[in-house]
């Protein structure tokens, strides 16, 4: 099975999105030498992103940064992997839309 290690030596972070709290589980079950900080295992928390750095550092992504990493001219983000996909051998494993809809209003508060 393929590691999310693996990609690590060519990039510095990458994101990965996962469909389900249960694949989650699984990518922390079988990647190694990973970590939140200081927590202890038991304490970390599943995510539908993650982002995880070179170092074995990892941090939950804010699904609003992830959205917007969608848009114009942000090819610089870090590599975004479905993980289901990776993990099944697809060759495309990369997220090329957010998995998520969104819709962002802006209205006067009171007072304003």
């Amino acid at each position: 099975m393929r590691s999310i290690r693996e990609l690590l030596e060519n990039e510095e972070t990458v994101w990965v999105y996962f469909d389900s709290e249960e694949l989650c589980e699984e990518f922390f079950h079988s990647e190694e030498g990973l970590y939140f900080g200081e927590l202890p295992r038991d304490r970390w928390k599943t995510g539908n992103v993650i982002a995880v750095h070179r170092d074995g550092s990892m941090g939950h992504l804010p699904l609003f940064i992830w959205l917007m990493s969608f848009g114009a001219g942000r090819e610089r983000c870090p590599v975004k992997v479905d993980y289901r996909r990776f993990i099944g051998g697809e060759e495309d494993y990369l997220c090329r839309s957010s998995h998520f809809s969104c819709r962002m209003t802006f209205g006067r508060t009171a007072g304003a």
